[in-house]
């Protein structure tokens, strides 16, 4: 577990939220100066009071810990998901094409770099074995 991160990520979405360490702390039942400590990873959070912050930030526990996950990228996928389902369902359908759009971009983009790379090994193979 990445203190230091956690500690990051709390003080990135307490700001992002307009708190002062002080509200924090009065929300999640703690000292101020506890707060700093959890930013700065100068003190380690409980579960229990991680879970205290994250809902008082109203963001998960696997936000505040993304960079220590093996699979970040549930997060992501997982806040866009709940980001579309707020939409009414017209703009619900507008995001999902948008995103099949760029998923298809990325898709044609990876194949040309892999049959790009593709074609640079076999030109270099080619040209050391003098054919």
């Amino acid at each position: 577990m990445n203190y230091k991160l956690l500690g990051k990520n709390i003080r990135k979405y307490r700001q992002q939220r307009g708190f002062r360490q002080e509200e924090l702390a009065e929300m999640v039942g703690c000292s101020s100066s506890h707060i700093g400590q959890i930013e700065n990873a100068r003190g380690i959070p409980s579960l229990e009071m991680t879970v205290n912050i994250a809902n008082a930030l109203g963001v998960s526990v696997d936000q505040l810990l993304m960079e220590s996950l093996n699979h970040p990228e549930i997060v992501y996928l997982n806040d866009l998901e709940a980001r579309i389902q707020k939409f009414p369902a017209p703009l619900k359908k507008i995001a999902c094409e948008s995103l099949d759009d760029l998923m298809q971009l990325l898709e044609r983009t990876l194949q040309k770099e892999v049959l790009n790379s593709v074609h640079r090994q076999y030109t270099a193979k080619r040209d050391n074995h003098g054919f």
